[in-house]
C-alpha cells in the first residue's frame, strides 16, 4: 500500500516534532495532534474557544492536502487540559461543543475526551482524527446504548469497509446518567459491554478488536499502581478475547465527569486472516498466563500495542527518559520486524509520557524523546499523537508509544 505524507505547506498548527501532520494510506488518513499554534511552536489564544477553532482549522487543512474533509471524519480524540474544578470542566467543554457543532453535523464522528497534560505552555486542547475516503461507511448508534448527558451529533461507532471505529464507552445510562460511581470494576464492566454492543451491531465481536485502549483514573503510587491496574484488568479479561487486541492502559488526569473512572475505545477489523505479533524474549504484564498481545497484521494494517520499558515480570527497565525511550522504540521494532516490516512502514505513533515540573522542564523531557525518536524515524517520519499522562499500568514507567503500519 502507497503512502502519501501529508505536510501542508506553512501549516503551523501540529505539534508534531517532525514535519509530516498525516498520512494517507489507502482509504484512511491519519491526522497526527493538531493544537492552536503560531509559526514558532507558540500558543495561540487564551481560551477553549480559539484554541479549539485554529486546531479544527488546522485538522482541516490536513485533510484537505489529501483530498478529504472533515464530513470524513470518523474518529476523534480531544485532549484536554484544565486546571479547574467540575464547574470549569463543564464550562470549557461546552464552549468546546459550541465550536465542534460549526465543523461537525449529525451524523458525526465518534469522539473521545480525555483531560490530560499538554505539552505547550498555555495549551488547552489537542485534536487527533482518522479520516476515511472512497469507502462505503454506516453509522453504528445501538438501541438502548448509552447517551451524552446533552443533544450531540457524535456516534458510538462507525463501520467503514471491514473496520469499525468505537468512539469512548463510557459506563452512562440511556440519560447520560453516570453508572457505578466509586467502584473500578462495575464501571469497567460497564464501559467494555458497551463497547462489544457497539461491535457487535458492525457484524463483529471482541474476536474482531485490533487496537483497544483504556484511559483510567487513578492517582496511587508504588506498588497501589499495580494493584488497581490488576483488579481493573481482572474484570477487563472477562470482556477481552484470547488472546487480546493490542492496545494501551494509561492513567491520565480525568474525564468529563469527574466521577468516571474508565473510558475504553477501540478499532476492529473484520476477517479471520490475521497473524498475532507476539516476539520472543518481550516484555510481559504482570499477570501470570494473561493472552495480552503486543500486536497484530490483519490485512494490509499492523497495530502495535502500547509498548514500555519493562521485563518480563512488568518492572521498569531504564532510570532515565532517554533509556526508556529507546527501549520501547527497540520493542516496537521487534514487533514490526515479526510482520515483516519496519519503521519505513509506520503511519502514525502515539507517544505518551509523564513529566512533571517547569515548563523548561518538560520541554527538556520531550526534547530527549525526540531525539531518540529520529534514531528510528529520521524527517520527516510518520504523523504522531503526543500527550502527557498522569501514570501507566506499573510503577517507575515514563513512557509508553503505540505504532500504526501499513504493509508496502
Amino acid at each position: 500500500m502507497q503512502k502519501q505524507l501529508l505536510a501542508p505547506q506553512n501549516h503551523i498548527g501540529g505539534a508534531n516534532s517532525g514535519t509530516i501532520q498525516g498520512v494517507k494510506a489507502g482509504h484512511l488518513i491519519y491526522v497526527g495532534g493538531q493544537m492552536s499554534l503560531d509559526s514558532d511552536g507558540n500558543v495561540v489564544g487564551s481560551d477553549i474557544k480559539t484554541q479549539a477553532r485554529n486546531a479544527f482549522e488546522s485538522v482541516k487543512a490536513v485533510l484537505a492536502e489529501a483530498g478529504a474533509s472533515m464530513k470524513d471524519i470518523v474518529k476523534h480524540n480531544i485532549f484536554f487540559h484544565c486546571d479547574g474544578d467540575d464547574e470549569m470542566v463543564a464550562k470549557l467543554l461546552d464552549e468546546l461543543d459550541e465550536v465542534r457543532l460549526d465543523y461537525f453535523s449529525d451524523p458525526g464522528p465518534t469522539t473521545t475526551e480525555i483531560r490530560c497534560g499538554l505539552e505547550r505552555e498555555g495549551a488547552l486542547i489537542m485534536i487527533d482524527a482518522w479520516a476515511t475516503v472512497g469507502v462505503d461507511k454506516e453509522r453504528l448508534m445501538p438501541t438502548g446504548h448509552w447517551s451524552w448527558n446533552k443533544s450531540l451529533p457524535f456516534s458510538h461507532g462507525w463501520k467503514v469497509g471491514d473496520m469499525i471505529f468505537v468512539g469512548g464507552q463510557r459506563s452512562f445510562d440511556a440519560n447520560g446518567n453516570l453508572i457505578g460511581e466509586g467502584d473500578i470494576e462495575i464501571q469497567t464492566a460497564e464501559t467494555f459491554r458497551n463497547l462489544e454492543t457497539v461491535l457487535q451491531l458492525g457484524g463483529g465481536d471482541r474476536n474482531n478488536l485490533m487496537r483497544q485502549n483504556t484511559f483510567f483514573r487513578f492517582f496511587g503510587e508504588g506498588r497501589d499502581v499495580t494493584d488497581y491496574w490488576e483488579k481493573m484488568t481482572n474484570v477487563r479479561r472477562q470482556y477481552m478475547s484470547i488472546p487480546s487486541a493490542a492496545g494501551a492502559g494509561l492513567r491520565i488526569a480525568g474525564l468529563p465527569n469527574s466521577k468516571e473512572l474508565i473510558q475504553v475505545e477501540g478499532i476492529g477489523v473484520l476477517g479471520e486472516n490475521k497473524t498475532r505479533l507476539n516476539p520472543e524474549n518481550h516484555w510481559d504484564w504482570s499477570i501470570e498466563g494473561n493472552e495480552f498481545t503486543q500486536g497484530w497484521r490483519i490485512g494490509e494494517m499492523v497495530f502495535v500495542g502500547g509498548q514500555i520499558s519493562a521485563d518480563n515480570k512488568a518492572q521498569a527497565v531504564g532510570d532515565t527518559m532517554e533509556a526508556q525511550t529507546r527501549n520501547v522504540f527497540e520493542f516496537i521494532r521487534k514487533v514490526l520486524n515479526m510482520a515483516g516490516l519496519d519503521e519505513s512502514d509506520v503511519a502514525k505513533l502515539y507517544i505518551y509520557y509523564h513529566a512533571d515540573g517547569s515548563w523548561e522542564q518538560i520541554a527538556a523531557t520531550k526534547a530527549v524523546i525526540d531525539a531518540v525518536q529520529r534514531e528510528f524515524y529520521p524527517q520527516p517520519g510518520p504523523a504522531a499523537t503526543s500527550i502527557r499522562v498522569a501514570g501507566f499500568a506499573f510503577e517507575n514507567l515514563l513512557i509508553e508509544i503505540e505504532a500504526m503500519a501499513v504493509c508496502r
